[in-house]
């Protein structure tokens, strides 16, 4: 019994961390801008970067940053990178913040 309860408690701790993660890359005020700008439709760089005031190379910082951590996902047009929502994992982030608040 004491045991089942400490695994519990071990994926509380976990799923919280796992939030405030998601937290903290959220809320950047340029990555969840970025967020808002690929609500709607996929964007390269380049489009992304003409919304926001910051140097390109900033953006694809900040791309990389949510990608990385499962956010955004992209796919190769040519010589673009194309970015759009991983709406899986936002909403699989939206019901683990939910679980918290």
């Amino acid at each position: 019994m004491a045991l089942m309860k400490c695994c519990k408690l071990n994926q509380k701790k976990e799923k919280l961390t796992q939030a405030a993660s998601f937290l903290n890359v959220v809320s950047e005020e340029n990555r969840l801008n970025i967020l808002r700008i690929l609500r709607k439709q996929e964007r390269c760089v380049y489009d992304i970067w003409q919304y926001l005031d910051l140097p390109q190379n900033l953006v694809s910082h900040h791309l990389k940053v949510l990608k990385d951590f499962g956010l955004l996902n992209s796919r190769r047009d040519g010589k673009k990178i194309i970015y759009s929502l991983n709406k899986v994992n936002l909403k699989q982030y939206k019901s683990l913040l939910v679980k918290f608040i």
